[in-house]
């Protein structure tokens, strides 16, 4: 059975532009990784500095190995250079 992340993600003002093409990346690669069924990426309307993710997995363990491959990638330390705090995120399951 398919979990839900969802993922709260605030960017820095002086790197929201870079960020944003993070996000349209995100849209499009993030399909592609083994075990990620879909993704929506939301733009807060009164912040604009903040982001929601909707991610379907198809188990919490296969988006670990995703987490896990993204920072030994590098990739997790270069988004993370984009943001105010690290994500707030948590697994959910559809009722």
């Amino acid at each position: 059975m398919s979990i839900n992340l969802i993922v709260m993600l605030k960017a820095k003002k002086n790197k929201l532009m870079a960020f944003i093409e993070i996000m349209a990346e995100a849209k499009t690669d993030l399909p592609k990784i083994d075990g990620c069924e879909s993704v929506k990426i939301f733009k807060d309307m009164n912040d604009p500095c903040v982001f929601y993710l909707i991610e379907t997995w198809g188990s919490e363990e296969q988006h670990k190995s995703h987490i896990a491959e993204f920072s030994q990638s590098g990739g997790w330390e270069h988004m993370s250079s984009h943001l105010i705090s690290d994500p707030v995120m948590s697994y959910f399951r559809e009722i």
